[in-house]
């Protein structure tokens, strides 16, 4: 099963610097900065709370 969401880290040609792609669907929508993604995960985790509770 391939994720259709994913975010795919590389380095950067100095070899040092991480370089975070978001893909969608096997395709690169965009870099994303590493406070992008960790707003992306406190947003993520939140919808939670609309999930119905067991």
């Amino acid at each position: 099963m391939t994720q259709k969401l994913h975010i795919r880290v590389s380095l950067a040609e100095d070899g040092k610097t991480p370089v975070r792609e978001l893909m969608f669907d096997g395709r690169k929508i965009g870099e994303v900065s590493y406070i992008d993604l960790i707003e992306f995960i406190a947003q993520s985790v939140g919808t939670f709370r609309w999930e119905k509770k067991r």
